[in-house]
């Protein structure tokens, strides 16, 4: 998820979290080109990341 909003970040992370989903925050919209098709993300699967995984492979991103 990317969100300026503490509140929203805080209620998708439950809701996400009471779904058995491991949420992981991108950060501010700014930043969500990092889970753009092309990043380190999309490498794998999302079903084939764990959660560190993904963590990391958004850090690994570089903008175009």
């Amino acid at each position: 998820m990317s969100s300026d909003d503490p509140v929203a970040v805080a209620f998708v992370t439950r809701l996400y979290d009471q779904l058995g989903f491991d949420p992981v925050n991108n950060g501010p919209p700014a930043e969500s080109w990092r889970s753009a098709p092309g990043t380190p993300v999309w490498a794998a699967s999302v079903d084939g990341q764990s959660r560190d995984q993904l963590i990391r492979n958004l850090a690994l991103a570089r903008r175009p």
